[in-house]
């Protein structure tokens, strides 16, 4: 009798330790949660990584399929850890192109349904969106990522600076994947490097979370969708002769009809940083190798200059900075000779390709159009109304030269009857005579003194002006360099029979 009563207490106990183990079980299992995902990466015809951050390690599933009552299921990998985060991600191979596709986490925790599209070289007529500068302010990119998905987008393309700093773990979370969360589960997003996400650890991170394995110093790439060829290039790298060698190979081995450049940093520039990246010799690679769009961002505007034309040269280029999906807006310069359109306001620019004709739209954040252009391509050439706004490169050259001239930061502060030197090279690079003056913005002639300067650039001259600045008011200098009251040239300046304008750049102070 009392053999038979512990055989049934040992029994219990047995009983209640299994219960206990499966129960501490479930407890792991439903601690496990998804950080940040799903989101698509490397998107192609036959293929597509999908991506989820994990709080913990784990054997995780997903199943895919054409209808979710049809599907394969395939283990997910270990990216890697970073933080506290596991990130996992499922290659899906041998896929259909042009087709959607079903997919969710299933092991060993069940999420919802989403759908992917893969890719297709055959695809003649599809939409993309194009984007820069999204960090900072979350409630504004999310605003914009919206409104994008309401445009129903085969991708995403982004100039970059997804974030405040690229090396600080938690703000890919604050600043990108809380908020994209809802998009880029079904349409990729593809991001060039921005000077923020190189920021902190050289692009470490964002590798890491949107890149595959190549070296984190040559984040320069390209991919197809339909008839269209995009390239990627590493703003950091602007006369590295690896990258350009890559571009020159990589450009001429594709037959597509369009030709998308995205980098970060922009060639041309009147408003923002009046940025130059690479001006001396992508440029004429971009129209020696018919790129039809080069979008970058940086300086946080929209600007579309007007299409440039090579000497010689069959193609033209459009220029556009999109720099408007959520970080603090800068000053945008308008200018009749080389611009169509610039707006300081928050955007993002849609593209619609169908065969040989391209339409692409701005609009601001709250639904409203901003631009429109539309490019058509025969054997005839581009569309009437296209071909009719083409200026040359030297014009371009030589006005957005002009505003890199008055652009100067100051190595010195005026201090009582002391001025600040200033010493301003002019170039022209077209046949005719420019009469120019330069003097002080409005904005900054009550606080600072400067006798106008005013003279003719001769026909190709180069002419090196030296003048002298006071000031009236007391000067603060922030810690990034910021002068306060702001200094301001500007530059008036008849080019043919128009008069036209150019605002530099508020001075940095960099002693």
């Amino acid at each position: 009798m009392k053999s038979s009563l512990n055989q049934t207490l040992l029994k219990n106990i047995q009983y209640f330790m299994l219960f206990l183990i499966g129960f501490m079980a479930m407890g792991n299992l439903s601690a496990q949660k998804v950080l940040s995902g799903p989101y698509l990466v490397e998107p192609g015809d036959t293929g597509v990584i999908i991506r989820w951050e994990m709080d913990a390690k784990g054997d995780y599933k997903t199943e895919f399929g054409k209808s979710k009552s049809n599907t394969n299921e395939v283990k997910l990998k270990l990216r890697g850890q970073k933080n506290g985060g596991f990130l996992y991600e499922a290659h899906l191979q041998n896929l259909n192109p042009g087709e959607t596709y079903y997919y969710r986490l299933i092991d060993p925790i069940a999420v919802s349904w989403n759908t992917f599209k893969t890719f297709s070289e055959k695809q003649k007529k599809f939409t993309f969106v194009a984007m820069g500068d999204s960090r900072s302010n979350p409630e504004i990119f999310k605003k914009i990522m919206e409104e994008t998905l309401a445009e129903k987008p085969a991708f995403i393309i982004s100039m970059g600076d997804l974030v405040e700093q690229g090396g600080d773990y938690k703000e890919w979370h604050d600043f990108f994947f809380t908020v994209v969360k809802d998009v880029t589960c079904s349409v990729p997003l593809v991001s060039t490097l921005g000077d923020h996400e190189a920021d902190g650890d050289d692009g470490e991170l964002f590798r890491y979370f949107l890149r595959e394995d190549e070296p984190v110093d040559k984040q320069w790439f390209s991919f197809d969708y339909g008839n269209t060829h995009i390239i990627s290039l590493d703003y950091r790298h602007p006369e590295d002769k690896e990258m350009i060698d890559w571009f020159i190979k990589d450009i001429t081995s594709s037959e597509k009809e369009w030709n998308i450049v995205m980098a970060h940093r922009g060639a041309y520039n009147l408003g923002g940083h009046r940025s130059e990246w690479g001006r001396g010799i992508w440029p004429a690679l971009f129209s020696k190798y018919n790129v039809d769009l080069v979008f970058a961002g940086h300086s946080h505007i929209y600007e579309r200059f007007l299409p440039v034309r090579q000497k010689e040269a069959v193609n033209a280029v459009t220029y556009i900075t999109t720099g408007g999906a959520g970080a603090g807006l800068y000053q945008a310069v308008p200018n009749k000779s080389v611009m169509a359109v610039t707006e300081s306001v928050n955007h993002f620019v849609v593209v619609n390709i169908d065969k040989n004709k391209l339409e692409a739209k701005a609009i601001r954040m709250d639904g409203s159009l901003l631009d429109k252009f539309t490019i058509v391509k025969s054997h005839k050439g581009y569309n009437k109304e296209y071909e009719d706004l083409v200026i040359s490169q030297d014009k371009l050259n030589t006005i957005t030269g002009f505003n890199s001239a008055i652009s100067q930061d100051l190595s010195a502060i005026p201090v009582g009857h002391h001025s600040v030197k200033y010493e301003v090279g002019l170039k022209s690079y077209l046949a005719e005579k420019i009469p120019f003056t330069i003097k002080l913005y409005s904005e900054s002639a009550g606080s600072y003194i400067m006798e106008s300067v005013s003279d003719t650039l001769q026909s190709k001259e180069d002419k090196v002006l030296k003048f002298d600045i006071y000031r009236k008011k007391d000067v603060t200098i922030s810690r990034w360099g910021e002068v306060s009251p702001a200094l301001q040239l500007m530059m008036i300046f008849k080019e043919g029979a128009r008069t036209d304008t150019i605002i530099g750049k508020p001075a940095d102070y960099w002693p």
